[in-house]
């Protein structure tokens, strides 16, 4: 059982004998109200079939996954809902339903899965046994749930009611008996009872047959034992046959151990008054799946201890930020990690793994002050007797045996209390002189006969000798802190260690931080700031630098080495303050091991275990290395190690395979063979998944092949969890058509994805264990983000269509401006042959009378000619006005409004008349077709040459749009018009054609003085 070094001794006392006692160290990880507990005073903690960790408190109930804490509180006016009374009970029972026990004795089912509680009514015969403060729920083999109201009652779970029914005819319980206590005997069939009186009872399922102080049909011998002796409560049955009960004494509780194989006491009555030395209870049992037996209660937290049968205490009280303080331990589980979870009243939970403590952290006191030693461990060496050397700076040498306990140095010239500090320890190959660098100087210690010998040469300058080692020709190489490599020469020296040191002034004047010598004799110096220099000893001739300043397998990441190591013949491995490198001596290449981020702290020493695994020490941690599948595991406080802050070249490997390394103010031993990693393959379970930061029912969506996610929700979180609460497996995650490469996750254990693009996306997790293998089969998610209907497919048919649609109806109406256009050139075309064809018949007919009446009647025939005349300027008029309104040009009412006012022009200098025209600047803007603006163009016209025949000289015009028409405004004076003449004129044949040509309308008012006559032209 790994502990530290220093402990108590304590005295725990039987009635009949005593036993030394120990007190229990154990690495305790913490959770209280500042990591997401909802109350410090916890009452119960259970783990499900799936690995949540629920815990119930005075505030409610709790599920951990270890990383988030999801909470159920009461709601107001929802029955469906805990209670607001403190939880005072979990229970998992056969059928994995989670059985939550109130403190005012409501209890319930509360379902995992839709997260809803269901209570249970109780149909007790003693309606005052609600009233007692012990309640508490059983469980038996059977899977039946049993509720035990101390003092009063005995309940059962009936499935078929929904309710606790008593209990007592099932076990033939005698009408008015009180019962204390409840427990069922596994793997024999057998219940036993605390009956009224305080004595024992057993129930024989197989024969049916009750057997009481008063009538022990079985001979049950432990009922006749105890008759009337004590009042039994708190029954518990191990897996060696042996019933656990207490019952009070003087004041406090005394622990009964009975075999039931042997049926005898396994030992008498215990208390725990010597040990606690005040008030104190026990309030349960608990046996580990490797048979370990703890006891719980107030002030109590204990195992116990199968060697001497005494329960060893576990500490109580901070002596540092992972031990535990405690008032009373209220509940206790194993989870399937084999963790123990330990609930406390004033404390929150705390988590540990007694079989894990694998790292010994021994503590050294200073032998001047007598206390605690505050020097950091610099160097350590195993000598031939088995036993250990140990140096601390500032604090001196410590001896220590095989396990570790403290011994006398014994050495002859080696002063306990050294006033100088031994920085680093070799062992030469004659397997008996230890070399010692000291500051300053260095020592030779002779095992054989126990003695020692200490040299300050005046070479060295009086300085702190940092590293010292022995080549394999016998040579001395002397690290220093500030002034560079010495040697001294075997074969010159003579072994005269004071006189044959010289200066190797070839290397560079700084700090040496590590000296080794490799399998094939040559000696590798690592510098602080200068890299490394590989020198053959027997040439002194430098064979490899690396540093800073090289090119290719050479150079180094940083200016300074921290450690070296030797892994094979082929593999050098070294690190800088933090990065590792991998020198290949035979491909001549170098590889970096992880990256700078993969090390926290600045790296310190390096050790290789008997597996091949490389194990490195850094100024925040220890780190396990597989360089095969780079993989790194930490392990820290967390794991035992008490001070994670470890020292430069301070690590050694001893014969047995156990490693050691040194740190600011203690030293910490492990076989690395006894760090068994969870062997059990991980599985990554989802644990919340949110929409928009709302979460979602985990339990429904998995059981959807596809999740669908409506427009809009597409920022969504996925929280996830191995459910394991003591490993170093990783868990990485991959978004298909998101993520290229697998994303390990951070300690938040989350995937976040703001924007979830359009489509259907797959999930997957995967967990990959401490040997870097990777679950087999991983978990997935497939979701399917839904476009908005804009983006949807039904929508861009629908657009498709639509398109289709407006591109026919415009060819369509294209195909109809065309065809009316083609219409209105062949009715413009149509008139125009009509007109001309009309004139030309008219101008052939005159023509032919006027020939006819020149000789005869030449007055006549002048007037054809004149009318000849008149009509052939009429046509060029006509045509000219039709060609004017088909050429492009002038196809906009600008060019028509400014055509009218030419016209007018020429009629006012022709007839000598004041004619004016107003055009409002929206007529301007018209877009009007051809035969509209032409047909338009003539009645404007037609109209002011009928004013101008009629004998009208003023005249104002005023054109203005007023939708939907074109209106002309024609104002004139009567005085100077012949108003009969006027109307003939306007009432012309042609004239009405042009009128219903395009649907014009011409109102004529006469008035005293003057009149208007208006011309309407519906506009399209």
């Amino acid at each position: 059982m790994p502990h530290k070094l220093s402990f108590i001794c304590i005295f725990f006392c039987f009635l009949n004998s005593a036993a030394a006692q120990e007190t229990l160290n154990y690495t305790f990880t913490h959770y209280n109200t500042s990591s997401g507990l909802l109350s410090n005073q916890v009452n119960t903690v259970v783990q499900d079939e799936q690995g949540y960790i629920w815990t119930g408190s005075v505030d409610g109930l709790q599920r951990f996954d270890g990383i988030r804490y999801k909470t159920f509180r009461h709601r107001k006016n929802d029955s469906t809902t805990i209670s607001s009374n403190p939880i005072s009970q979990l229970l998992i029972d056969s059928s994995k339903n989670l059985w939550i026990l109130m403190s005012d004795g409501r209890i319930g089912i509360f379902n995992t899965k839709n997260f809803r509680f269901s209570e249970t009514p109780l149909h007790m015969l003693d309606k005052d046994a609600l009233k007692t403060s012990i309640k508490k729920v059983v469980l038996d083999s059977k899977g039946d749930v049993f509720m035990i109201l101390g003092g009063h009652e005995l309940l059962v779970y009936d499935a078929n009611k929904h309710a606790f029914v008593s209990a007592h005819k099932r076990f033939k319980i005698p009408d008015g008996w009180h019962i204390g206590d409840f427990a069922e005997q596994p793997n024999a069939g057998k219940y036993w009872f605390t009956t009224k009186d305080g004595t024992i009872a057993i129930y024989n399922n197989a024969t049916k047959n009750l057997s009481t102080a008063y009538n022990n049909i079985e001979k049950e011998k432990i009922i006749d034992q105890y008759k009337g002796v004590i009042g039994p409560y708190g029954y518990f049955f191990d897996s060696k046959n042996r019933v656990w009960f207490l019952s009070w004494g003087n004041g406090f509780p005394y622990i009964y151990c009975y075999d039931l194989k042997k049926n005898d006491l396994y030992f008498p009555k215990a208390e725990l008054h010597s040990y606690i030395k005040s008030y104190y209870e026990v309030h349960g049992f608990l046996e580990q799946k490797d048979g370990s037996i703890w006891i719980r209660g107030l002030q109590i937290f204990a195992r116990f201890n199968e060697t001497t049968k005494t329960f060893d205490f576990v500490n109580n009280g901070y002596t540092s930020e992972r031990s535990i303080a405690y008032e009373h331990v209220r509940g206790l589980t194993e989870d399937r990690e084999n963790n123990l979870w330990v609930a406390t009243n004033n404390n929150g939970l705390y988590r540990f793994n007694p079989a894990e403590h694998v790292f010994q952290n021994v503590t050294h006191i200073n032998r001047v002050t007598g206390l605690q030693g505050r020097g950091g461990v610099l160097s350590s060496i195993e000598m031939k007797d088995g036993t250990i050397l140990v140096s601390a700076w500032g604090d001196g040498l410590y001896h220590y045996d095989k396990n570790l306990k403290p011994i006398p140095i014994n050495i002859k010239g080696l002063d306990e209390r050294l006033t100088y500090s031994i920085w680093s320890m070799y062992a030469s190959q004659d397997s008996n002189t230890i070399w010692l660098s000291a500051q300053p100087g260095f020592v030779k210690i002779n095992q054989q006969t126990r003695t020692s010998a200490y040299y300050n040469p005046p070479v060295l300058q009086n300085r702190t000798v940092r590293q010292i080692a022995e080549d394999k020709l016998g040579n001395l190489w002397f690290g220093m802190q500030s002034i560079g490599l010495f040697k001294w020469n075997a074969s010159t020296g003579k072994k005269d260690y004071a006189e044959g040191i010289k200066h190797v002034s070839s290397l560079p004047t700084n700090q040496v931080n590590k000296i080794i010598v490799d399998s094939k004799g040559l000696v590798w110096i690592a510098f602080a700031t200068d890299g490394i220099y590989a020198i053959d000893p027997s040439t002194d001739k430098v064979i490899y630098h690396f540093s800073n300043t090289k090119s290719g397998a050479y150079k180094l990441p940083q200016e300074g080495v921290s450690a070296l190591l030797e892994y094979n013949d082929s593999t050098m491995i070294i690190t800088t303050g933090s990065q590792i490198l991998l020198f290949n001596r035979i491909s001549n290449k170098t590889r970096l091991l992880g990256n700078a981020e993969t090390i926290s702290g600045y790296i310190a020493s390096l050790e290789k275990d008997r597996n091949g695994y490389i194990w490195l020490s850094s100024t925040s941690g220890l780190y396990r290395i597989s360089i095969q599948k780079n993989l790194f595991i930490r392990f820290g406080k967390t794991d035992g190690i008490d001070n994670e802050d470890f020292a430069l070249s301070s690590s050694r490997r001893f014969r047995d395979g156990r490693l050691i390394f040194g740190s600011s103010n203690h030293f910490v031993v492990f076989d690395p063979v006894s760090i068994v990693l969870n062997n059990a393959k991980p599985k990554v379970t989802i644990t919340d998944f949110k929409v928009r930061n709302k979460s979602i029912p985990v339990d429904s969506l998995l059981k959807l092949e596809l999740i669908n996610l409506s427009p809009g929700n597409n920022s969504v979180i996925i929280e996830f969890s191995n459910l394991q609460y003591n490993t170093s497996s990783v868990i990485q995650y991959k978004m298909d058509k998101i993520d290229k490469d697998w994303q390990s996750a951070d300690n938040n254990n989350q995937a976040v994805y703001s924007f979830l693009p359009i489509g259907t996306h797959t999930f997957r997790l995967r967990v990959m264990d401490e040997e870097g293998r990777f679950t087999e089969q991983d978990t997935k998610l497939v979701i399917k983000m839904n476009p908005p209907f804009w983006k949807s497919w039904w929508f861009y048919s629908l657009l498709i269509l639509a398109g289709g649609a407006i591109i026919f109806w415009l060819d369509r109406e294209r195909m109809k401006r065309k065809e009316a256009m083609q219409e209105m050139r062949s009715g413009i075309a149509d008139n125009l042959h009509k007109e001309v064809n009309t004139a030309l018949s008219n101008i052939n007919i005159l023509s032919e009378m006027a020939k006819l009446k020149a000789d005869k009647d030449p007055e006549k025939s002048k007037e054809y000619i004149e009318q000849i005349h008149t009509k052939s300027h009429n046509m060029m008029i006509a045509m000219d006005d039709m060609l004017w309104s088909i050429d492009p040009d002038n196809d906009n009412m600008t060019k028509t409004v400014e055509r009218m006012k030419e016209y007018l022009d020429a009629l006012n200098n022709r007839n000598g008349a004041e004619i004016d025209i107003l055009v409002d600047k929206n007529v301007e803007a018209l877009s009007l077709n051809m035969k509209l603006r032409h047909e338009s163009f003539l009645l404007f016209k037609e109209a002011v040459k009928s004013l101008i025949y009629a004998g009208a000289q003023k005249c104002n015009i005023h054109i203005s749009y007023e939708k939907p028409r074109l209106q002309f405004t024609m104002q004139f004076k009567n005085d100077c018009c012949d108003m009969q003449q006027l109307n003939n004129l306007l009432q012309r044949q042609d004239m009405e054609n042009r009128l219903k040509t395009i649907k014009a309308q011409l109102d004529v008012q006469v008035h005293k003085s003057s009149s208007i006559f208006v011309l309407l032209v519906p506009v399209a």
